[in-house]
């Protein structure tokens, strides 16, 4: 039943990728899931794919997950291929302007030229701009089945590409009063996956999570936020970082772990870094999301809109609201890849403690023993967010550039902490972009970095650039 449900979840997900295919752009994929689907019709040799999504948020939503109940393709003659085997359910805000991979599945080759989906159980948590209420609601999914013409045909053939998944959920959420309406808009294209990619869009992805449930040889297998077991491997070259992890010799299972990620031109997944979130604990869990609301001074616990949830074994709820509690045990941790980042020295040394934690700060937690939505911290990583809106000014010092970012009025994050702008630091070296050019006073953007609090200004250290929001990736 498990394997079932997980190979129905990598050929819903390409699927996905599929269907709005006119304007896709994938790069990477979780490893190792290709196998057969519900191919009706369409007798050809299946492809292996890597799929990627991304996401365009809306400025008020923290968390927006949907089901995905059946995918049905169709080609140019007329012929059709049920690609979904069981429902899948994905949470998409954490992917603002950013990629995550997801699988490699078969696609039988041919030229399709439409895709009918089913969607259902749509489910929001966003800000209400004038309460300061963080609200959950199960929205209400305006039309349950959607068919789609692609401008040209799509083919699958032996020619290696990999295809990048948009969920626009800037045009697929609207919220009037308590009123949420959820149409879902894909957008989704293909490219060839290079030899040396640069970005998430073309096969280098960052801070893809998972709980590691069996080491190898030179590979190990983790288990992904949707109970997806991906298959990853190392080289000489992999960096391992954490407390309990200096080598490979070192990563066990029950390990909850960080990875940044190569997609390979054959499509097998290959780890640049692996980090420990938390030392082995087969019964932990790690909770992903902004936090929302802090309390005390130091801070004694949290409320988080938690969007990625890691278990040991199967899935847990998409989205959900947490509350955290924190006692003198609790390890505060800035990440790896914040280090990686600094290498060249920071026009400032930020902290991350229970002194500095605030409303709208995107965490990691790390526990063992989450109940009824509550639980108490082991760790809280820091963790990249992303913030967009539109450049002000720009001056550079000591190498690093200082982009003052204008905050859309309706931004969480500025609802959240009551800014209207953040400082974005760029490094000396350069920081993956998908944007077109470089930035300047005008542009609108949105930047993946870290984000602190500066004696009352927030500054994010940028990790990446993409375009603005509302403008597909």
């Amino acid at each position: 039943m498990q394997r079932h449900t997980k190979l129905g979840k990598t050929l819903a997900l390409i699927t996905v990728g599929l269907v709005a295919v006119a304007a896709l752009i994938v790069a990477g994929c979780t490893a190792g899931l290709a196998g057969s689907s519900a191919i009706t019709a369409i007798i050809s040799t299946p492809v292996s794919v890597p799929v990627t999504i991304t996401d365009d948020p809306g400025d008020q939503i923290l968390a927006a997950s949907l089901t995905l109940n059946s995918v049905v393709l169709t080609n140019t003659k007329g012929q059709t291929a049920s690609i979904l085997a069981a429902p899948l359910t994905f949470e998409a805000s954490h992917l603002d302007a950013v990629q995550e991979p997801l699988f490699i599945p078969s696609i039988p080759q041919d030229s399709y030229t439409s895709v009918t989906l089913t969607y259902a159980n749509p489910v929001v948590i966003y800000l209400d701009a004038s309460t300061k209420q963080v609200v959950t609601a199960n929205a209400t999914l305006a039309g349950a089945t959607q068919t789609i013409t692609f401008a040209s045909p799509i083919t699958i053939d032996k020619t290696q590409m990999s295809l990048l998944v948009d969920f626009l959920v800037a045009k697929s959420v609207a919220i009037s009063g308590t009123s949420v309406t959820v149409t879902p808009n894909f957008a989704v294209r293909a490219v060839p996956i290079p030899q040396n990619p640069t970005n998430g869009t073309n096969g280098l992805y960052a801070g893809v999570k998972g709980k590691v449930s069996a080491v190898g040889t030179n590979q190990f297998t983790m288990l992904d936020p949707r109970g997806i077991s991906v298959t990853i491997t190392v080289d000489t070259n992999t960096q391992y970082q954490g407390p309990d992890l200096a080598k490979f010799a070192d990563l066990t299972a029950g390990m909850m772990v960080e990875a940044d990620i190569q997609i390979l031109t054959n499509g097998t997944m290959l780890a640049k870094r692996v980090e420990e979130h938390v030392a082995p604990n087969t019964r932990g869990h790690l909770l992903l999301g902004p936090v929302v609301t802090v309390t005390g001074s130091p801070a004694t616990s949290f409320v988080q809109a938690t969007r990625e949830h890691v278990v040991a074994s199967g899935t847990a709820p998409t989205v959900e609201k947490n509350t955290i509690n924190i006692t003198s045990a609790t390890k505060f941790l800035m990440p790896g890849r914040f280090q990686n980042t600094q290498a060249g020295g920071v026009p400032w040394t930020p902290t991350f403690s229970a002194s500095t934690l605030f409303a709208g700060q995107v965490v990691n937690v790390a526990t063992t023993n989450l109940s009824s939505n509550t639980a108490t911290a082991d760790a809280v990583m820091l963790a990249p967010q992303t913030v967009g809106g539109t450049i002000t000014s720009i001056t550079t010092a000591s190498g690093w550039t200082s982009v003052t970012l204008t905050l859309p009025t309706a931004s969480w994050l500025a609802t959240l902490t009551g800014q209207t702008s953040v400082v974005v630091m760029l490094p000396p070296s350069p920081v993956a972009t998908t944007a077109s050019a470089a930035p300047k006073v005008g542009d609108t953007l949105r930047f993946s970095g870290f984000l602190f609090n500066k004696n009352g200004t927030l500054v994010l250290f940028a990790a990446g650039i993409g375009p603005g929001p509302g403008q597909q990736i």
